[in-house]
């Protein structure tokens, strides 16, 4: 299995793809270092892509605060990461420059990001379990 990860001008073409946990982490330093208008990336699993309901996990960065947040699409629904509660009053990301707003309570560390993402590329694209979610 490999992941497909979307977050930067030319990704639509040509996706950065990891099949390893260490690849994804080299994935998530990137986006750390992307400006806040490409602050989301949204990874799928290669070998799944084209499924209907598409399954898909987006993982948003804060790099000053070293905090992200999750969420994670399939056919049952979305879910967002349940985790602590930000200090700002609206947390939000951008894909490709569009905004996208997240529960304000759920922001957790970079390695947890970090941990679900592995775990989403080693389980086949299930919702990671080593996060608590919260239903949108």
């Amino acid at each position: 299995m490999s992941v497909r990860a979307y977050y930067r001008p030319g990704h639509a073409e040509s996706p950065l793809i990891a099949a390893t946990a260490e690849e994804l982490g080299r994935i998530i330093d990137d986006l750390l270092e992307q400006p806040f208008e490409y602050s989301m990336a949204n990874f799928y699993i290669a070998e799944r892509e084209t499924e209907d309901p598409i399954v898909e996990l987006s993982v948003g960065v804060d790099p000053d605060r070293g905090v992200g947040s999750l969420q994670f699409l399939n056919g049952e629904g979305r879910w967002f990461s349940k985790g602590h509660t930000s200090t700002y009053d609206e947390v939000s990301y951008c894909y490709y420059g569009n905004g996208c707003t997240y529960p304000r309570d759920s922001e957790l560390p970079v390695e947890a990001l970090r941990a679900a993402a592995a775990e989403f590329l080693s389980s086949d694209g299930e919702r990671p379990a080593s996060v608590a979610w919260q239903e949108a």
